[in-house]
């Protein structure tokens, strides 16, 4: 098992005008922020930078624009230029850098606009940017929660003045935290402890370009005040990059995955994790060490592995067992990207019990 920390980062950043009480507070949000968007192709050496005040505005076909703190670091980059550094700059020596530079990118880019008295860049993307917009995103995830309304955002700790956690979005993402503590799930190892666990999902995206769009499903024990998830088991990602074919792959295949796993009852998430108990692939610590190396864990993984299952769950011979040992050992990562990778590879070997 392990502790997932994605929840409580958000909750710990996030200011009181990014955080929401409930999914159709969010919806509305992100409906707000959409209905005043507006995208299309444009030349990026057709752009010029001009100094206003303090800042920067893009003139480009003739009318002015505003940059986000966001967009301004994606111009930078078609100039091949330090956005933090030009930060620290007058606007006039940024503008003088960036109209040295950006006027030689030969690139087409697709531009997001946001239209609120005034125009404004929230975004800009290459032409085969698959975008998936995030009220879309919320409302698949509504949907999908109304068939069991068990599931809710759970509560935290007040911060940054608003007590609203779980639940965020801001011009550059959205981020959904929720849980179903009302139907708990029994699982019993061979040794006969009994654990209770409760089911909860991630789900995020960003429309600007930020983060890709993903979802995780796990299991847990209990849920902080600081939104920590204290005891992840079972833990399954599944991330996707904006690229053309993104929406149809999110709402096709990702969200049904959702729906799948909110709407299964608990009898049949507990006898997919009593199979899970039950399986044993092989008879020995040697065997288990060949079996772990055949699906891609290397033998001193393996072996480490088989010593944290046998220290912490009695023996290293069942499925569940040797699952559990492998995110015991991915919790000694101290680089995210590693330890979210050993806790994927474990979590498909639960697939054994549902072929």
């Amino acid at each position: 098992m392990s502790n997932l920390h994605q929840a409580s980062r958000q909750w710990a950043n996030r200011p009181a005008d990014e955080r929401f009480k409930d999914l159709p507070d969010l919806k509305q949000a992100v409906l707000d922020r959409r209905n005043i968007s507006y995208e299309g192709d444009i030349k990026v050496n057709t752009f010029k930078v001009e100094p206003q005040g303090e800042t920067v505005v893009l003139n480009a076909y003739g009318k002015k624009l505003d940059l986000t703190h966001w967009s301004f670091g994606q111009l930078c980059r078609f100039g091949n230029a330090p956005s933090a550094y030009l930060r620290t700059l007058p606007a006039n020596l940024v503008a003088d850098n960036l109209n040295y530079s950006v006027p030689k990118n030969k690139e087409i880019a697709k531009v997001l606009l946001a239209y609120n008295g005034g125009a404004e860049v929230r975004a800009f993307t290459s032409t085969t940017y698959g975008r998936i917009w995030d009220i879309d995103v919320v409302k698949k995830v509504m949907g999908v929660c109304e068939t069991n309304p068990s599931w809710h955002n759970p509560p935290a700790m007040a911060v940054n003045g608003s007590e609203n956690a779980g639940l965020y979005a801001s011009d550059r993402d959205v981020f959904m935290f929720l849980v179903d503590e009302d139907h708990k799930l029994k699982v019993v190892n061979n040794n006969g402890k009994e654990n209770e666990l409760s089911r909860g999902f991630f789900v995020w995206n960003s429309e600007v370009g930020k983060a890709s769009f993903g979802l995780m499903t796990f299991l847990y024990n209990y849920v902080c005040g600081n939104h920590i998830v204290w005891g992840a088991q079972d833990v399954k990602e599944i991330r996707i990059r904006h690229s053309k074919n993104a929406p149809l792959t999110a709402f096709g295949e990702v969200i049904p995955k959702l729906k799948q796993y909110v709407t299964s009852s608990i009898k049949e998430e507990e006898q997919a994790l009593k199979k899970a108990v039950e399986y044993r692939p092989v008879k020995d610590r040697d065997g288990m060490v060949d079996w772990l190396t055949k699906n891609g864990f290397n033998k001193a993984i393996a072996e480490s592995s088989i010593t944290y299952a046998e220290e912490k769950e009695g023996d290293a011979t069942s499925l569940w067992n040797i699952v559990q040992g492998i995110t015991y050992l991915a919790r000694e990562k101290t680089h995210i990207d590693n330890r979210l990778t050993l806790e994927r590879q474990a979590g498909k070997l639960l697939n054994y019990v549902s072929r």
